[in-house]
């Protein structure tokens, strides 16, 4: 389904907050007590997931429109949402050490990791992530967000990428250590 404009950023804000919620409640199992993922920027959203969830959503529909068998078109979507989620994910991983000398993740104790960046553990994770969210999770949002009118959407999303950016720029300044910058 094509979606205008205001919608992929509605779908980009909501699995970015999803994407946030998963991360927390997963290192709260892991580690066996309450953990709430501090992003780079941001705080209760995570812009890489927001991100990996469009492109998962869109290589799913390319998959199913090209593909005439169901099976093919779901595995090769899946296998296409592996290798360019974990790419974004190396990418920024990468960036964010390198320019910024912040590690938000290390995979350095998992098998088979790159530079600690990735690693086939979690690369397969989001494979089975990126069936869920197409299967499952996207039907459910898609109705929701599409019955949304456009005004409304654009008051959201506008109040929401307000938030986000204020949000960002202080969390910016704690970080680099701005703090004789007044806004």
């Amino acid at each position: 389904m094509q979606y205008s404009l205001i919608y992929f950023i509605m779908f980009f804000l909501i699995y970015g907050f999803g994407g946030f919620i998963l991360e927390s409640t997963f290192g709260t199992i892991i580690n066996k007590k309450k953990t709430r993922r501090e992003g780079f920027l941001t705080n209760y959203f995570c812009p890489l997931y927001g991100l990996c969830g469009i492109v998962i959503i869109q290589l799913f529909t390319i998959s199913e429109i090209s593909l005439t068998n169901r099976f093919i078109a779901i595995l090769t979507a899946t296998i296409s949402s592996i290798v360019v989620v974990t790419f974004f994910e190396y990418v920024v991983g990468f960036t964010l050490d390198r320019v910024f000398h912040h590690k938000m993740w290390d995979y350095s104790k998992n098998y088979f990791n790159l530079h600690s960046y990735i690693c086939l553990e979690f690369s397969l994770m989001w494979g089975i992530v990126a069936i869920v969210l197409s299967s499952f999770i996207h039907p459910i949002i898609e109705i929701i967000v599409l019955s949304i009118s456009e005004t409304v959407a654009y008051f959201i999303v506008s109040l929401s990428i307000s938030i986000i950016i204020i949000n960002s720029s202080y969390n910016l300044r704690k970080f680099f250590h701005f703090n004789n910058i007044i806004l």
